[in-house]
């Protein structure tokens, strides 16, 4: 484990996956949320939260990635970063139009 987290090329290819991963597992959750929206929201409250703590792990060991491979995946985690953002804001922005 030790040497994992000294290759911050590793880290962050792990971390993009989980993130990407997440993304789809909380895609999925929304198109079944029709049958179980108790679940859904469940759901988001659990992986929301890791989502962001994995994203911003990525984010930091992208900076110490040597070589031609620094700004994509600098700029693959700014996009993951940018995307949760703003659907933190619209969920908290549509908050009231729910019944």
């Amino acid at each position: 484990m030790e040497k994992f987290f000294k290759d911050a090329l590793k880290v962050s290819i792990a971390s993009l996956v989980i993130s990407i991963t997440l993304y789809i597992v909380i895609i999925a959750f929304f198109l079944l949320s029709v049958v179980t929206a108790n679940i859904f929201g469940t759901v988001i409250k659990i992986i929301v939260p890791i989502l962001i703590l994995v994203t911003i792990l990525g984010f930091i060991y992208s900076f110490f990635i040597k070589g031609k491979q620094k700004i994509p995946f600098l700029t693959l985690h700014f996009v993951s970063l940018c995307a949760l953002s703003f659907g933190i804001y619209l969920a908290v922005s549509f908050q009231g139009f729910a019944p």
